[in-house]
């Protein structure tokens, strides 16, 4: 009882403590996650229409030239466009078709190289004031981001209202090319990052219109040629709108709940299954494979790792002191079985004098494979019974044919042929382990169905019968007889070869193959 009081007790104290925590840090997680969420989702649009508004810009040759030459000539670049501006543009666009940035400059007159910023600078106003127009940004602009030219104004885009024209952050003067900005690059983390090789940059940053102590949230994209930075475009959004939108929205601070909750049910399983549901699966687990195998030693392994302070730990001490008396009970029974059968085991090799420890070989062969094939520790100790017992039938076949020195008759072959029936008769009335009869009968069938006595064939033979024939046949060959010495190896490593799938199943047989090719020194004989 203390013992499960101590259980509740833990539980209970863990459940107010991750109840607690999972309070606060829902708050935390609800709004940073939330925060973060939305920020991507942002970043992720800005990103996109930098990437648009980019590629029309940069799609156009001579960008590079014009912000080189807008540079030293503002005034001039923004004025209006002349009919010969557009007979120069023209003509200038098909002969610099296909040519790099880097060589714009060297291939135009100055003239040529106005007309086309003029046209440039138009483009770019054009581009720049309709999207700000369609996509209702807070702000958007072009300005140089160079060490030398950081703030220089290319273009601010306006906002259209009732058909008159603002500047975004409500100043005419700013917006012109050639305005210099005054931009302290410590305020603005994002531009540095434009120069350290980013793709795009993102910040927030204290608002330069109208709104008294607000925030921008901007997103940058640099213009770059030959590796240096010429311009960034920037768009910016109301960071104060978007941030208020958002502690709006935090009202899902009952799913953050829900999900510390969650996250102390899960912590809270873990201690369970830590404690009692592991520890309890282990002792059921072990408790089967104890019966299903009779290992004793694997069980008590197994037992000995549970180690919780509980009820379950008393069980599974109980259970490792129930498995040893069991195994000792198990283990006198087994030696009391086992002398048995080999007493048995020399009452028939006993009848024949030239095969004098045939069965307890056939019992070992087949223990041998029965391993080699992956079985049970279980099944390998059936099987060793099976090949001790195999040739019980010939207790009831005269001695006289048994020990036959000469050719048997046919009559005599065809009484030898009865002792698997006659073993299968004696062997089923042990109810407590009926597989002995199935390889007392079956021992002597073949694969191709020319065996005896019921003459079965492929799967129809029991698999421990197959086993068992290629063990007895292994052991006829490699002992000796009245007419000739054991076998060399290689000839009885060929026969056996020979025979797969007509004599022998090529399971049993592959593994008395590679048993053979393991005994090196032929020790597997009489």
């Amino acid at each position: 009882m203390k013992r499960n009081h101590r259980i509740r007790r833990q539980v209970t104290a863990l459940m107010l403590i991750f109840y607690i925590v999972g309070m606060i840090i829902s708050i935390f997680v609800v709004y940073y996650s939330a925060r973060n969420t939305y920020l991507k989702a942002k970043n992720d649009m800005i990103e996109r229409d930098l990437v648009r508004i980019h590629k029309e810009l940069t799609e156009w040759t001579g960008m590079q030239m014009f912000f080189e030459y807008s540079k030293q000539h503002p005034d001039e670049v923004q004025a209006p466009l002349t009919e010969e501006d557009y007979t120069i543009t023209d003509s200038v666009s098909t002969r610099l078709f296909g040519k790099k940035e880097s060589e714009v400059a060297g291939l135009l007159s100055e003239k040529e190289k106005l007309s086309l910023s003029k046209d440039l600078y138009g483009h770019i106003q054009y581009t720049l004031d309709n999207e700000l127009s369609v996509f209702k940004y807070g702000g958007l602009w072009l300005m140089g981001a160079g060490e030398d030219d950081l703030g220089y104004v290319y273009h601010i885009a306006h906002k259209k209202d009732d058909g008159s024209e603002e500047v975004s952050n409500g100043t005419e003067s700013v917006d012109t090319l050639g305005h210099q900005l005054d931009i302290d690059i410590n305020e603005h983390p994002a531009i540095e990052k434009l120069r350290s090789g980013s793709s795009t940059a993102f910040e927030i940053v204290n608002s330069s219109g109208n709104r008294k102590n607000g925030y921008d949230y901007i997103g940058y994209i640099p213009i770059k040629y030959d590796g240096k930075l010429y311009a960034v475009i920037g768009i910016a959004y109301n960071w104060d709108d978007f941030h208020s939108q958002l502690i709006d929205q935090l009202w899902v601070i009952a799913g953050a709940l829900s999900a510390a909750m969650a996250l102390f049910t899960v912590i809270l399983l873990r201690y369970l299954n830590k404690t009692a549901l592991k520890p309890l699966s282990d002792v059921q687990h072990t408790l089967r494979d104890y019966i299903k195998n009779k290992d004793s030693s694997t069980a008590a392994h197994e037992l000995n790792k549970i180690t919780v302070r509980n009820e379950i730990g008393i069980l599974s001490d109980d259970v490792n002191e129930l498995v040893r008396e069991i195994d000792d009970y198990t283990n006198s029974y087994k030696t009391l079985t086992t002398e048995v059968m080999e007493a048995l085991a020399h009452t028939i090799d006993a009848k024949d004098k030239y095969t004098n420890g045939h069965s307890f070989r056939v019992a070992v062969y087949s223990r041998m494979l029965a391993k080699e094939l992956g079985m049970t520790a279980k099944e390998q100790e059936d099987i060793y019974y099976m090949g001790l017992l195999h040739d019980i039938g010939k207790i009831g076949i005269p001695n006289v044919i048994i020990n036959k020195t000469s050719k048997l008759t046919d009559e005599e072959y065809e009484i030898i042929k009865k002792h698997p029936v006659y073993g299968y008769e004696i062997l089923a009335e042990i109810e407590s382990m009926p597989e002995l009869s199935i390889g007392a009968r079956y021992h002597h069938e073949r694969i191709d169905g020319r065996g005896y006595p019921d003459g079965l064939k492929g799967d129809e033979i029991p698999f421990m019968a197959r086993i068992i024939a290629v063990a007895d046949s292994y052991d006829t060959m490699t002992s000796n007889r009245s007419y000739r010495a054991y076998l060399p190896q290689n000839v009885v490593r060929e026969e056996i070869e020979k025979n797969i799938g007509t004599q022998f199943d090529e399971a049993p047989a592959r593994a008395m193959l590679k048993i053979i090719d393991a005994d090196k020194n032929y020790m597997l004989h009489e």
